[in-house]
């Protein structure tokens, strides 16, 4: 690599368009007087090696090791053969051009770093707790970013250019990436053939990146791919339950396959594998988040459990007491989220610091903040958990609904006292989401900071694309529900729609384009059961959504069939 002399520390916009920088952050006042897109900063690290003028590699030991554990050994082959996952066939390799970034350092470099920029969270104020942080040592050695040795650094790569490609909209770059996550896919079906390697820390990452990568490149596949990587590091974690010791790394992972599992269950209708309680076998045992954690994993079990029992109902409609007791127990979970909120500890508390005055509807999917009350958190982890905890709510506000239809048939399930009650709920749910979107999208005004906690660094978090991930899902579910205004809606998928084409997170492209209604879809499916059968109401079902969903075709049938219950 040939130095050029000192790097320029300007926005990856204005490197692009060789002009100089102001550098201020979040975002230069240039990209913004020009209404262009910042594309953020390099990784200081990164600048400091080009401007030694060291050699190919990235010198990552300057950066923290992650501790690693004993291994447990067993004979896991029968398990390990459930886990297989699918191939694909890497695309014709493509020559690169040169990349004009006003650097002549590679494109993996760039993609690395862009990542690690955008993506990895470390412990700060404003964020106390750390996300994806072991990508940083996983690199650690790694002598040729375009070939890497392991499955995980694969992985990294391929998610890495994926993310880049899609910032830059470079197709010659997602096309590379693509070729590193097939390359990745055979790595981790290789290790999964080796009893030990199998239960190693880097092949359970190994899968949650891949899960990654299909979020961002994100179409109807890639989310029953990105389903699938969910259920593979669920039987992972279950493999490695046996390890009498586990490394922090190890304990984080199960933790982030566990967060996955739940948004899984409720995409396909399934309840967690091994029940609730194996599964709060892991990570912290006590406190807020514990509780948190627990209470998402009952409601998507019971999400499941409503599905299973309904269908049964269909088939015997005498029999009631299933349907009455899964109403009962999810009466008793929203009592508990009550219970929750009524003993937080000061430190969960969020406040309102401005009104964002109304604004007219042509332009209101392109606004980044909502009318109404905009809220602020002491922590991103403490708004992630209150989002999850709102969305997954929403959704079991929706099985009361849906239990009441079925038990009352001869009344109008919107004018009972349950549809009432948790129509008011779910609103206010709705809205404290929506007033906490602008924490995870970088896009608290600054001219509203007057009544902002100045214990908060919003300059910390302001750029990381990784909080978009976070808020994907409890955007998502509020698009689907019945409660939501329409102009709610549309700001709503304004803001994933912000996610797919800004952040160049494209899942969130495909829930923009999937109409579906809760609870009114699922009490329409059971009513049609009622008469005609599961078969015909799950037909019936999934045509209702396919033709009210616009831009997709019938490859997103399985997509709806198990959101919807109907597989």
């Amino acid at each position: 690599m040939v130095n050029t002399g000192k790097p320029s520390q300007g926005c990856g916009t204005c490197r692009a368009r060789r002009i100089k920088c102001d550098e201020r952050k979040p975002t230069c006042f240039r990209c913004q007087k020009s209404k262009r897109e910042c594309t953020g900063y390099r990784n200081q690290l990164f600048l400091r090696r080009l401007g030694s003028g060291k050699g190919d590699a990235v010198n990552w030991q300057q950066m923290p090791n992650s501790n690693q554990g004993d291994l447990y050994a067993k004979d896991w082959s029968k398990s390990i053969s459930k886990v297989t996952y699918r191939s694909v066939s890497p695309p014709e390799t493509i020559i690169l051009s040169p990349p004009t970034f006003g650097m002549s350092i590679s494109i993996e470099e760039e993609a690395l770093c862009h990542f690690i920029d955008s993506f990895v969270l470390m412990p700060c104020r404003g964020n106390s707790r750390s996300y994806m942080d072991f990508i940083i040592p996983a690199m650690q050695g790694e002598k040729s970013l375009s070939s890497p040795k392991t499955s995980l650094n694969t992985a990294i790569m391929a998610v890495s250019m994926a993310s880049f490609g899609n910032r830059r909209r470079h197709k010659p770059v997602l096309a590379k990436a693509a070729k590193q996550y097939a390359k990745a896919l055979q790595q981790i079906n290789e290790a999964l053939l080796d009893p030990e390697l199998a239960l190693e820390d880097q092949t359970l990452a190994t899968v949650i990146i891949l899960g990654l990568f299909e979020a961002f490149t994100g179409t109807s596949t890639q989310l029953v791919g990105w389903s699938s990587h969910a259920e593979g590091a669920a039987m992972l974690v279950k493999m490695r339950a046996q390890k009498k010791h586990l490394s922090r790394l190890g304990q984080v992972l199960h933790v982030m396959a566990r967060s996955q599992l739940v948004i899984n269950c409720f995409v396909s209708s399934t309840p967690p594998p091994l029940g609730v309680g194996w599964w709060m076998q892991l990570g912290t045992k006590d406190g807020i988040p514990c509780q948190v954690a627990r209470l998402n994993l009952e409601i998507a079990a019971l999400h499941a459990k409503a599905n299973d029992v309904l269908a049964e109902a269909a088939v015997n409609p005498g029999e009631t007491d299933k349907i009455i007791e899964v109403q009962t127990m999810a009466q008793d979970l929203e009592m508990k989220f009550k219970d929750w909120e009524n003993t937080l500890d000061p430190v969960w508390t969020f406040s309102s610091v401005a009104w964002i005055d109304d604004v007219d509807e042509s332009q209101l999917e392109h606004c980044s903040c909502f009318p109404g009350r905009l809220d602020e958190y002491r922590d991103i982890s403490i708004a992630t958990a209150w989002c999850m905890m709102r969305a997954n709510r929403i959704m079991l506000g929706a099985g009361i609904v849906r239990t009441n239809a079925w038990l009352h048939p001869e009344e109008d399930y919107r004018i009972t006292p349950e549809f009432a009650t948790t129509a008011r709920i779910s609103k206010d749910l709705i809205e404290d989401i929506i007033a906490a979107v602008p924490t995870f999208l970088g896009k608290f005004p600054d001219a509203l900071t007057m009544n902002r906690n100045p214990e908060i660094q919003k300059e910390v978090l302001g750029g990381k694309s990784s909080l978009a991930l976070f808020i994907m899902w409890p955007l998502f579910v509020v698009s689907m529900s019945d409660h939501v205004t329409e102009q709610q809606r549309k700001w709503v998928v304004g803001r994933l729609k912000f996610i797919a084409e800004e952040v160049g997170i494209h899942q969130a492209s495909l829930f923009t384009q999937l109409t579906i209604r809760v609870p009114s879809m699922f009490i329409y499916k059971d009513q049609v059961a009622k008469e005609e059968g599961n078969a015909v109401a799950k037909e019936k079902c999934l045509e209702t959504a396919l033709s009210k969903s616009k831009g997709i075709g019938r490859e997103a049938e399985h997509v709806l069939a198990g959101i919807l219950g109907c597989k």
